[in-house]
Formats: C-alpha cells, structure tokens, sequence
C-alpha cells in the first residue's frame, strides 16, 4: 500500500506518543532499597558467623577442659586397737560345767545393741561374738558388796576356751535352778542399769565377768520361801543355748521376792 499524497505520514506525525520518562528520583530510592537489602543480607550473615564461632570455642572448651572430676569417697576411719582382757585377780572356787541340765527359752535376754569397740590389733565388727559353746563359765564369791551380811555377790566368770578371739557385749541372762530337771527358781536376775554395758574382746584363755548380787534369805520374811538351789542358768549374751553353773545355796522361791541383779559383763577378774 502506498501513501502518495503523504497524508498518511502527516497523520502520524500529529498523533506521535512520546514516551513518559521515570518519575524524579525514582533511581534514588532503587539504588537506596538494593543497599538496604544487602545490609540486612550482610548482617544475617554475620550474626550466623558469631553464634557459629561461639558454638564452636564452647566445644573446644569442653574439649579441653574435659568432664569435671569425680569425686572419690574418702576411706573411714578405723577405731584404734586396745589389747585384750587377760585373766587376773582370785582364782574359781565354783566348779566348771559344761551345759546343764534342763532347758528352756532364756529367762531375760542377755545382749544388748552398740558399744564401743575394743580389740588386740583387729575391729570388734571382724572378730565374731562368743557363743556358748566357745565359753566356759564358773561362780565364785565377790566382797563387792563391802562384806555386809545380808548381801551376797557372785562373780560368774566367763573364760574363752576356744582357739579363736571372739567378743561379749551386755548382760547375761542368769536364773537360779533347782532339782535334776534344772527346774527354775523365782525370777531371772534383772538388769542392773547403773553401769552402762561396753564391747570387748576376749582371747583364747582370756576371761570376763558379770556379778549376781542378791540379799541373804534369812533376812526376809516368810514370803522368801527359801528353797536349796543347785546353781544358775546362763545365757551369754545373745544366745539361746545355755550353760549350767554349779553354785548350791539357799535362795528365795516366793514370786518376786530377793531375785538379785546382774551387772554387765566387763573384762578381766578385778573390781
């Protein structure tokens, strides 16, 4: 198609569109923008840097540093050793028994809990207690009583006569009995609370004692009822098998009346 007369073009020309430039400072606030974003972008970046690197010191730290240290549990102290009672002091003069006759369940309990500890070079917690069958047991007459008349005082001697060192600790149990049965006589002997019991530690032929103390008979009434006895029952401490101890008196039958106290059992044969 032609345009010979030119009218086409003219018509272009007064309808020409120019083109509208960019606002003012449009440039400007595109270039401030990008800036801003790469600010953020670097700061990001930075801070991931630092709690990377404070991450990474902390382990080197604790690597170097390593876990802290157990703590190991101090040893306990061992209670000092004190020698073994050895026998000394007035000779038996009640014969020696093995275990008597009759039975029966212990009149009063002979043992009793804690103590100090006492021993010739090793704990009495590794020396065992004495039973009845490393024990020999006898009665002789004691003047703890000061000779007065009507008390009497009976040491009753407890001897080791096994091959091993073993312990007492407390109050035997002690009874008096009459007749071939071992039939018991009044009450057992109370605890007497005066003294306070202690452990120790008796060697192969070492002897300990406790004292029975009674009145004399003749100084009660007729609610005494004095009967012959043959001797005493007795239960070393926390045991159940008894032994029978010669020792023929007068004591009183009457329920209640005159039965005695025994004291704790103590090393050696002196007051």
């Amino acid at each position: 198609m032609t345009d010979p007369d030119g009218r086409f073009e003219d018509w272009l020309q007064q309808h020409r569109v120019e083109p509208l430039g960019p606002p003012q400072g449009v440039y400007e606030q595109i270039a401030r923008a990008a800036r801003r974003r790469r600010a953020v972008r670097v700061t990001a970046v930075s801070a991931a840097a630092v709690v990377l690197g404070a991450g990474v010191a902390g382990l080197a730290y604790r690597i170097v540093e390593g876990p802290p240290p157990v703590p190991v549990p101090g040893a306990s102290a061992s209670r000092p050793p004190s020698p073994a009672a050895t026998p000394a002091g007035p000779t038996d003069t009640g014969s020696a028994s093995a275990v008597g006759p009759g039975s029966g369940a212990p009149a009063s309990s002979g043992g009793a809990a804690g103590g100090p500890a006492s021993s010739g070079g090793a704990t009495t917690q590794q020396i065992g207690r004495c039973h009845t069958g490393d024990l020999q047991v006898t009665a002789q007459s004691a003047m703890s009583g000061g000779g007065e008349m009507n008390n009497r005082y009976v040491w009753l001697v407890f001897t080791n006569t096994s091959s091993r060192s073993c312990t007492l600790y407390g109050y035997p149990g002690v009874s008096w009995v009459a007749g071939d049965s071992g039939q018991q006589v009044n009450e057992a002997t109370v605890r007497k609370s005066d003294t306070a019991p202690a452990r120790f530690t008796l060697a192969p032929q070492a002897s300990g004692h406790a004292t029975v103390h009674d009145g004399n008979p003749d100084a009660f009434g007729p609610e005494c009822q004095p009967v012959e006895v043959r001797g005493f029952r007795v239960y070393p401490p926390d045991e159940t098998a008894a032994i029978f101890v010669p020792w023929a008196v007068m004591a009183c039958s009457g329920r209640g009346v005159n039965v005695g106290t025994i004291s704790p059992l103590v090393p050696g044969l002196s007051e």
